[in-house]
């Protein structure tokens, strides 16, 4: 994406942040909601810790926590050590709203996990502008360095918004480059960086041709995610058609560019000769790439790992066909 710095793209192509407000007080709750969707983001509240930690295991993914109880500290301590000491939220930025009297206890809310603090009474623009740090703090941790695009984090954001969505259509596509490995192991790592980066490009370029709004995502490796949102009802069937045109124009667009990574004599054989490990010339074909697409146009997904299975599911069927295909799920 030549000309897009990394926090750019990962703007452009990223869902809406998600912020989880833990606010023992119903009218302050109000007030943090309202001033955090003013500013564009998503916002959920949770009255307790308990109910906050509920939350976060739900299975939705959250961006930032902001927390403000009024609980004893040892409860503190212990919300901060299980946020710490969780898989799931242990790399979740916090930041911690704290009364003046508390004001000595600042390093130690720092060193049990929180990143940052803010001592009440607090200007908005004073506790947005630290939500906003953390926030590009974050992105620019998760987004792939190669490629530049939204990683691992943002790729489960977009699939959770997707399992929250039950009117409105949407379609996630998970692309793989087949054969890859072989071509990596003949040509040398810099050309492997350099078809993965030319296909990060391709991706980018024919998807954002759909009328649709566009995530772009890098699992890792030559694995990638693209997810098409619509305001339109996810019974239209229009919109379903404009994903399978950009997918199919993004598989047959692959073939021809990645002609050009290949020598002469590779191409003219049509197929790749790899020496391996024993001394055995292996056959390859040339590279090509599966894409699974799940859309909600037949059934509503509840949870994201149903759309994570359905998306498995389809991908396997896809990597049974010869060449560059594209397969979507039909269930109902």
């Amino acid at each position: 994406m030549a000309g897009v710095s990394p926090i750019e793209a990962a703007s452009m192509y990223s869902p809406r942040t998600s912020i989880l407000v833990i606010e023992d007080d119903e009218a302050a709750a109000a007030i943090l909601r309202e001033l955090i969707q003013d500013r564009g983001y998503y916002a959920t509240l949770a009255t307790t810790s308990a109910d906050g930690l509920k939350q976060l295991a739900s299975g939705g993914v959250h961006d930032l926590v902001v927390i403000d109880l009024a609980i004893p500290d040892l409860e503190r301590w212990l919300l901060l050590s299980r946020l710490r000491s969780t898989p799931a939220t242990a790399r979740l930025p916090i930041i911690m709203l704290m009364d003046p009297a508390e004001k000595a206890q600042e390093a130690d809310v720092l060193a049990a996990g929180a990143d940052d603090y803010i001592a009440k009474p607090f200007s908005p623009a004073r506790l947005l502008a630290r939500v906003e740090a953390l926030i590009r703090r974050s992105v620019l941790q998760s987004i792939n360095p190669l490629t530049g695009l939204p990683g691992n984090r943002q790729v489960e954001q977009f699939i959770a918004k997707c399992a929250r969505e039950t009117t409105a259509f949407w379609a996630i596509a998970y692309i793989d480059i087949d054969v890859f490995k072989p071509f990596n192991d003949n040509y040398g790592f810099l050309q492997g960086d350099e078809v993965l980066k030319t296909t990060a490009d391709l991706i980018t370029r024919t998807v954002t041709r759909s009328r649709h709004d566009v995530f772009i995502g890098h699992i890792g490796g030559d694995d990638f995610i693209s997810g098409l949102t619509s305001s339109a009802d996810r019974s239209d069937q229009s919109c379903e058609e404009d994903v399978k045109w950009v997918l199919q124009t993004l598989a047959s667009e692959f073939d021809e560019l990645v002609k050009g990574f290949y020598s002469d004599e590779d191409l003219a054989r049509g197929f790749l000769q790899v020496e391996g490990r024993r001394g055995v010339i292996e056959s390859y074909p040339l590279m090509s790439i599966s894409i699974a697409a799940v859309t909600n146009r037949r059934r509503v997904f509840g949870h994201p790992l149903e759309i994570s299975s359905a998306l498995a599911s389809v991908k396997r069927k896809a990597k049974t066909s010869a060449g560059s295909t594209v397969c979507f799920d039909l269930r109902s």
